[in-house]
């Protein structure tokens, strides 16, 4: 498959470009040696790889080898066919990597992009070095059932721009603390992705991960995010099903954490990845 990779450089310092995959093109940003141990970045929804532009050059720092791609459907992806199931993220995340000459990585994960990271994992755990789950949502059934019904609804665009003002409502009713300049990124995300921005949540909340599966795999397993993170009032519930994996949070930071402290981050993530390195070396 055809690679092409973009000159211009995205707020960090790392590089852009497309891969080609049976549905269309899948968007990345990269930052790196080639020889560095790869880490391969999936983000949240319904937001894009941007939100790791600034931590590209400290990650890349600390000797990895970073790639961030836009899920199918965000950022500047092409969408899938129709809406697809977590299992099928998990197979379009493979069929990236396989574009992008990816052999065995180091996965994060990060809300949504934690359960397709994880259900990769489970499709194909030769291929995980570690799994780096920045915020699992691990919802019981009757919540999934009931955010199936009500959580995000979509907007409908209209001409005097009304709908601008819903997406930003959204933005700051779910992170109040954003700058201003901060939601404007995040609202032009939405506007990218269209009206139906929901399609990878629905995905999650008909979805049911397997913990003990996970766990069976043997794959070296970290939950690593801010300690203000929305997704971190699962933490005793993952922990629960996900005993073998330690907990590591970074003070003060929100879901954005990887913006915000981009050093803070690296340094936690790098620990995780150069870890696993010294405990396969040791075997």
């Amino acid at each position: 498959m055809s690679e092409r990779e973009a000159t211009s450089r995205a707020r960090g310092t790392g590089r852009r470009g497309y891969v080609d995959v049976p549905w269309g093109q899948v968007h990345y940003r990269t930052a790196g040696d080639d020889d560095a141990p790869v880490l391969l970045i999936v983000h949240q929804s319904p937001l894009s790889s941007a939100t790791y532009d600034t931590a590209l050059a400290p990650l890349a720092a600390r000797g990895l080898r970073v790639v961030a791609v836009d899920t199918p459907g965000f950022g500047l992806s092409d969408p899938p066919p129709r809406p697809w199931s977590i299992p099928e993220y998990a197979a379009g995340l493979w069929q990236a990597a396989d574009a992008l000459r990816l052999g065995r990585v180091h996965l994060l994960g990060q809300h949504t992009g934690a359960v397709v990271a994880a259900e990769a994992t489970l499709r194909d755990p030769e291929r995980v070095h570690r799994l780096i789950l920045q915020g699992l949502p691990l919802y019981d059934e009757q919540e999934r059932q009931e955010k199936k019904t009500s959580y995000a609804p979509g907007y409908v665009p209209d001409r005097d721009g009304s709908h601008l003002r819903v997406i930003w409502d959204r933005v700051y009713g779910l992170y109040p603390r954003l700058t201003p300049a901060e939601a404007d990124r995040q609202v032009a995300e939405y506007l990218l992705t269209g009206p139906d921005y929901a399609t990878a949540y629905r995905a999650v909340f008909d979805h049911e991960l397997d913990t003990e599966a996970l766990t069976k795999t043997g794959i070296p397993t970290v939950l690593l995010h801010g300690d203000a993170d929305l997704v971190h009032r699962f933490t005793p519930v993952v922990r629960a099903a996900l005993p073998h994996a330690p907990l590591v949070t970074i003070p003060g930071g929100t879901d954005f954490v990887a913006d915000e402290q981009p050093e803070a981050f690296a340094d936690a993530v790098a620990a995780q990845v150069h870890a696993s390195g010294s405990e396969e070396t040791a075997r």
